[in-house]
């Protein structure tokens, strides 16, 4: 009975979002549809879609498309939404932990050298991203320290150089003794003098093989900081050989590898207490939102690991607010509502007034109950948003 029905957009406050009716084939209940316009998001006082929702998790997702220029405005507008309504404040970067490192500096002290610093050569949209950071900066001033914004970042490094200058940042303030002298001063001259990307992988490889030799002497150095020290240089060096963001290559075996170490950064970070008190918010290219394997890449996702493995320090406390992928459909034919729900995206899509729907994939109402295993929220952007790619 639920392919003759009527979808009826309802209305939230009018400060808030603009919604409409509209009658595609097919139809999601009206309780399981929203429709909100550019910056609505952001001001609202209520959702009631989430209201009962957000209580329950502590790690919210967002996925998209790369080299959009819609990303940022919406990876804010559901950064705002969810720092009001979901206590979150740790936004989780989809880069290395230099490349966040350096924006957080810049988060708290407002000095630009430090977005510059992170953002000279960033592999998608850097004005969009410039544009990003200020923004969380100027609502970060609105809070006392503690309740403000910070971010992290648990993928592999994708930036030698800014390494070098994390590194530097971070390195201790001893003498130099002599089994770690000789790279230690190398690392310093290279802040000083920077090289190349293939000297610098270079350096970073022999550095990687010395601290496997003379782990002692680089544990005493770093001391309580190393730890994050091997962090960093286990995920430059695996960063060299595996295909990220830059190629939008995607090997099966290295991406495993990338949602393993991503992982295992987050449940790292967490453990030497490097996160906020609060919750995580993170939006990541779509390929790593997917809760459930089911429409896989032939490996477990990094939400997926975060909600079910039984070390995860979110276990069974994801929320993933999934794209709808328009261009890529062929992600969800294995399902037995195929048909159905590409009528419904379809509809929505093709008559969006607004330029975002929200829709609810699961509960006891949902009407796709194999889709919803997979999917609790799908994200739908009216297409002429999704014209705009940036460089």
């Amino acid at each position: 009975m639920w392919m003759t029905r009527i979808i009826f957009g309802f209305f939230l406050s009018s400060c808030f979002v603009s919604l409409y009716s509209q009658s595609p084939t097919t139809h999601l209940p009206e309780d399981q549809i929203v429709y909100f316009n550019t910056y609505d998001l952001q001001k609202m006082d209520s959702l009631p879609m989430l209201d009962s929702v957000l209580g329950q998790y502590k790690f919210f997702f967002t996925a998209e498309e790369h080299w959009l220029d819609i990303n940022t405005q919406i990876q804010y507008e559901f950064l705002v939404f969810l720092h009001k309504h979901a206590g979150v404040k740790n936004l989780i970067l989809e880069g290395g932990y230099s490349y966040a490192y350096m924006i957080n500096q810049y988060l708290k002290t407002g000095k630009e050298w430090y977005l510059k610093k992170a953002l000279y050569n960033p592999p998608v949209c850097p004005d969009g991203l410039t544009e990003l950071f200020r923004k969380i900066y100027a609502y970060n001033l609105r809070f006392p320290p503690l309740e403000r914004i910070q971010v992290v970042g648990i993928d592999l490094e994708q930036s030698p150089q800014l390494v070098v200058n994390t590194l530097n940042e971070l390195i201790p303030n001893k003498v130099l003794s002599s089994g770690v002298r000789e790279k230690m001063e190398e690392l310093m001259r290279y802040q000083l003098t920077p090289k190349n990307d293939k000297e610098l992988r270079k350096y970073f490889r022999q550095l990687h093989k010395e601290v496997q030799l003379r782990r002692r002497a680089y544990r005493r150095y770093w001391g309580n900081q190393y730890w994050l020290f091997k962090m960093i240089l286990d995920n430059t060096v695996q960063g060299f050989d595996s295909p990220l963001l830059r190629d939008f290559i995607y090997a099966h075996s290295d991406q495993k590898k990338r949602e393993e170490r991503l992982f295992q950064n987050f449940k790292l970070l967490q453990e030497h207490g490097r996160f906020r008190k609060g919750n995580f918010y993170a939006q990541f290219g779509g390929i790593h939102t997917e809760l459930s394997p089911a429409i896989n890449w032939g490996y477990p996702t990094l939400a997926q690991r975060l909600n079910f493995d039984k070390l995860s320090p979110v276990q069974n406390q994801v929320l993933s607010f999934s794209k709808y992928f328009r261009r890529l459909r062929r992600i969800y034919e294995r399902f037995d509502e195929y048909e159905a729900f590409a009528q419904v995206m379809d509809g929505i899509s093709e008559n969006m007034k607004t330029d975002f729907a929200l829709c609810k994939m699961e509960g006891s109402n949902n009407i796709f109950p194999n889709i919803s295993k997979d999917f609790q929220f799908m994200l739908v952007i009216k297409p002429d948003k999704e014209i705009n790619r940036c460089e």
